[in-house]
């Protein structure tokens, strides 16, 4: 697990090198002076709110201040994402006078460079860490798990205890993904690539489909919880669709692997005869 007293140690040290004290940053972060103790002391972490602050403060990334690219426990590591991702997941609605969109948005990229830290975790080796951020292109296979990431904004890492789950497709689904990877299914998944909700004729316009095709697709998605029609939500501006919260996120993940397709930077044979994609 992380190691609290050395993370308080660099919380620390990375004070005094700005010459503040504990009650400056206590101030900014909006705690008291005696949490900002307690975290220095490692008894207790700072939650993801805090940490983001703290991060903006002391100028220095989240991802760096955990250490998730040179730690060499990756169960620590990713317990830690996850932790914080579970706070991420419920930071628009926690009452903190400060959480907003761009603290929510800033949040996000913290942890999406944490999930980068479960490779080079894995790898152990800066100089190798350091070559694959260069190639800004993954698809690593190891010990942990297949990940996949690029500087663009793909991030995705799938344990080996899941792969060893998976099964066929039914055949179903197998229609589904073939639709949400043909061109309209494209368009249409973009075109719902926002918070609000979207009325058919906004999408009719927005796609450019045959209202028999768009029909189609909206039937099949929402037969599939991969889209949903929304009329009496809070936030809803006005009747319309939107990516459910349900399958939407396989969507966006068909999406980001047709982008990773599309990338030259290896080909399938260079990927496979490479002796760390074992």
């Amino acid at each position: 697990m992380l190691d609290q007293k050395i993370f308080g140690e660099k919380l620390r040290n990375h004070r005094k090198g700005l010459g503040m004290t504990q009650e400056e940053v206590a101030e900014k972060v909006g705690v008291s002076a005696q949490a900002v103790s307690k975290w220095e002391a490692g008894d207790c972490l700072p939650d993801c709110f805090n940490l983001k602050a703290i991060s903006d403060i002391y100028q220095i990334s989240a991802d760096v201040l955990l250490e998730t690219e040179s730690s060499g426990d990756i169960e620590a590591v990713s317990a830690k994402i996850e932790q914080l991702g579970t706070e991420f997941l419920w930071s628009a609605f926690g009452g903190r006078s400060y959480t907003n969109d761009r603290f929510h948005c800033e949040l996000g990229e913290d942890l999406l460079s944490m999930w980068k830290g479960i490779y080079f975790a894995e790898t152990g080796d800066r100089r190798k860490q350091q070559e694959s951020k260069e190639l800004g292109n993954l698809r690593i296979r190891g010990p942990f798990g297949m990940k996949i990431w690029d500087d663009d904004g793909v991030v995705c890492v799938i344990k080996n205890a899941l792969i060893e789950k998976m099964q066929t497709a039914p055949a179903m689904i197998t229609e589904v993904m073939e639709a949400l990877c043909s061109e309209d299914g494209q368009r249409l998944i973009l075109a719902l690539g926002d918070q609000k909700t979207h009325p058919k004729e906004q999408l009719l316009s927005a796609t450019g489909l045959e209202l028999h095709r768009l029909n189609e697709l909206l039937l099949l998605f929402s037969e599939n919880r991969i889209i949903a029609f929304v009329s009496d939500h809070r936030e809803c501006a006005m009747p319309g669709y939107q990516i459910s919260g349900h399958c939407g996120i396989a969507a966006y993940m068909v999406l980001g692997a047709i982008h990773i397709l599309m990338k030259r930077n290896y080909s399938l044979s260079e990927y496979l005869d490479h002796p760390d994609s074992v």
